[in-house]
């Protein structure tokens, strides 16, 4: 599975306002639950918050991919936002985050789908010139085809 088969402009925002991680993930996984992607947002919100205590997805860079494998959800997906102010995200690199890529993840899921979702996305997001497209794109669609 690519990138390209589970992210889509609906799922993208360009200007979330948020002060924390937690509101943060919170409002990524209402993009999810319009889509109908959630039998339970709160559920899935849960399983994404239960990660973020195991160890923090807050990869430096100003990046965070946030994920969560939960039987809340009904087929993988990702989200994208760009913060409209910087959020404290206990990053690797100490350094607060702007851009969220976050994952969700059905229980169900067998094998590795979402460790080479997971993996595409981090080498892009290692990539400066990526980084720099993502903070200068202007729409959802841009984001689709640099992440894709």
């Amino acid at each position: 599975m690519k990138v390209l088969e589970v992210l889509h402009t609906d799922r993208v925002d360009l200007a979330l306002e948020a002060k924390s991680k937690e509101e943060t993930i919170k409002k990524m996984a209402s993009l999810f639950a319009k889509g109908a992607l959630l039998t339970d947002e709160q559920a899935f919100v849960s399983a994404v918050l239960e990660r973020e205590v195991h160890s923090t997805t807050g990869v430096g860079n100003g990046i965070a991919i946030p994920h969560g494998k939960s039987t809340a959800v009904k087929e993988p997906a990702i989200a994208f936002a760009r913060l409209t102010e910087e959020v404290e995200w206990q990053s690797l690199d100490e350094k607060p985050v702007s851009l969220v890529v976050m994952l969700a993840i059905p229980d169900s899921e067998q094998g590795n789908t979402h460790l080479s979702i997971l993996s595409e996305i981090a080498i892009k997001l290692m990539d400066e010139e990526v980084i720099t497209k993502l903070n200068e794109a202007k729409n959802a669609a841009e984001i689709v085809e640099i992440l894709g």
